[in-house]
């Protein structure tokens, strides 16, 4: 059979690729320059290359050429492409002309490949969001709550015996007081992520020695590594003067810190510094459950954590805070597995403003 003159040129302006196909054999009569150019086949796909919405292999009965020969309508039915670059994404439409004998059906593709990818990390996105309020609402709840325990217990306390001392009161405002200082924490994170999304993440920088701030963090994190079952070691530490915002380093050490409690297993967590070539690096090695190969950069973002046979409660904010604290002052973050098991968390920073 042959098109009419001129019909293939026409076609061939159309960006997206067109298949004219002759009903019940299928046979493709036309192929416009989209789909020419495409380094797959839309007509004869290898066996198992064509999958539907959910990902099922497709027999070639079922391929979309296939139906639409034998006059079955196809409005916008997705169908998914393996190619050698990738997986590819078309929604794919068919009419069928049959003013003539045999007829000939018109196939459109269209590659939405993007769209698709987009929607997946749109729904990934809402899915991190709704975990990160799911926890954040336990988080913000489980302090207050036992903070107001504490002071109604107190106030018990105080209308029961007029002769409270001094001491009595110290101690049991103790526990309020650690709710307190968690809230703040939360809180301080929270705004964090605000300023880092905004670009105010504004420094204070001061001339300070690192090892003297990296032994003081390790100091108060040893106790907390202890009941974890975890020793806190501070190795390679030289001295060495730097011109960074002293808090904010210490709170991306202690979220480093942090994070290794929490995933090391109870392993020994080792922390040491080094200067090369005018950058500092400060390394958090443990030897814990360590971080899948396709986590290494997730895990940075925003309210995610990673996946792990471990429930463990947290907002997913610290390492990301960390990222904008090291790129705030011009450095880098990273994690590379440790060999016999666990992560390395390297923070890497000039050891002077505008370096590099």
């Amino acid at each position: 059979m042959s098109e009419q003159p001129g019909q293939e040129s026409v076609l061939d302006f159309l960006a997206v690729p067109v298949l004219r196909v002759e009903e019940e054999t299928g046979r493709v009569l036309s192929a416009n320059a989209a789909a020419r150019a495409l380094p797959f086949s839309l007509e004869a796909p290898a066996p198992g290359a064509v999958l539907d919405e959910t990902g099922e292999p497709l027999p070639p009965e079922l391929c979309p050429v296939h139906r639409a020969a034998r006059g079955e309508p196809l409005e916008g039915a997705l169908f998914r492409w393996k190619t050698p670059e990738g997986e590819r994404s078309f929604v794919v439409h068919s009419r069928l002309d049959r003013s003539r004998s045999p007829g000939v059906a018109t196939v459109s593709f269209q590659d939405v490949t993007q769209w698709r990818r987009a929607e997946a990390d749109l729904l990934r996105a809402l899915g991190a969001r709704d975990t990160f309020l799911s926890v954040a609402s336990h988080e913000l709840k489980t302090p207050i709550t036992a903070l107001q325990l504490v002071l109604e217990r107190l106030q018990r306390g105080a209308r029961r015996d007029t002769g409270f001392s001094g001491p009595q009161v110290a101690e049991r405002l103790e526990p309020a007081l650690r709710q307190v200082r968690r809230l703040g924490v939360l809180v301080q994170n929270l705004l964090d992520v605000s300023r880092a999304r905004n670009n105010h993440f504004d420094l204070d920088r001061e001339r300070f020695e690192l090892g003297s701030l990296v032994r003081e963090v390790c100091e108060r994190f040893t106790e907390q590594a202890r009941h974890a079952g975890s020793e806190l070691l501070v190795e390679d530490c030289p001295q060495v003067e730097v011109h960074w915002d002293r808090l904010r380093v210490e709170q991306a050490l202690s979220n480093l810190i942090t994070n290794a409690i929490k995933y090391g297993a109870g392993g020994p967590i080792s922390v040491r510094a080094e200067r090369r070539d005018g950058v500092v690096s400060l390394h958090v090695e443990d030897r814990g459950i360590g971080v899948a190969g396709d986590d290494h950069e997730r895990i940075f973002n925003p309210f995610e954590r990673a996946t792990s046979g471990h429930r463990v409660e947290s907002l997913g904010l610290g390492l990301y805070i960390v990222r904008e604290i090291a790129r705030a002052h011009g450095g880098t973050v990273g994690l590379t597995g440790r060999d016999g098991g666990g992560s390395c968390f390297t923070l890497r920073l000039p050891a002077e403003e505008g370096y590099g």
